[in-house]
């Protein structure tokens, strides 16, 4: 039976020069348009499962409690490693990473993490978040960089660089479960 599975990027963080993005937390206001969000979402999610990091738990909890579902955090649904990757106070240099990133999958461009390595560790813990949560419809708040690399990985059609510039914070992309098709 098909299935669906909403993919959405974390609400605003709260940019913090110094501290691992990992551990960011959402900015003030970053769930303001959380209702307009809620409403794309169809069909409606029977549950909200995020990755650890505060950013998209925050999101995911915020998301649960405005659909009144439950909420789960689960491993391996994090961005792509960055421990040591510098922090980029001007935007342009850290796009200009993300485009080394994308352009070299099977190399280790920048932080810990190949593309390549990046979209599997993603792609199984999606897969165990459908299999764990047998519900029709499945909303996985995470990463923008990861969700690119699947969604392209699954849709040739799909830039992954174009993917991830488009994707907007709060943004949400929905698929076709086990497919991992894009809906129209």
């Amino acid at each position: 039976m098909a299935r669906t599975l909403h993919l959405i990027k974390h609400g605003q963080p709260q940019i913090q020069p110094g501290v691992p993005a990992h551990e960011w937390t959402l900015a003030p206001g970053a769930l303001d348009a959380l209702p307009a969000l809620a409403a794309l979402l169809a069909p409606r999610p029977g549950v909200v499962v995020s990755s650890e990091e505060p950013k998209a738990r925050a999101t995911g909890e915020g998301l649960a409690a405005h659909l009144h579902v439950p909420f789960r955090a689960m491993l391996g649904l994090h961005e792509q490693l960055r421990y040591t990757a510098p922090f980029h106070a001007d935007v342009r240099d850290f796009q200009a990473d993300l485009h080394r990133f994308f352009a070299h999958p099977d190399e280790v461009v920048s932080g810990e993490e190949s593309a390549r390595d990046a979209r599997a560790r993603f792609t199984n813990a999606v897969t165990a978040v459908m299999r764990a949560n047998p519900h029709d419809t499945v909303a996985v708040v995470a990463h923008g960089t990861v969700i690119s690399l699947l969604v392209a990985h699954h849709n040739p059609q799909v830039d992954v660089t174009q993917f991830w510039t488009d994707l907007p914070l709060l943004g949400a992309v929905t698929l076709d479960w086990p497919e991992l098709t894009l809906r129209p």
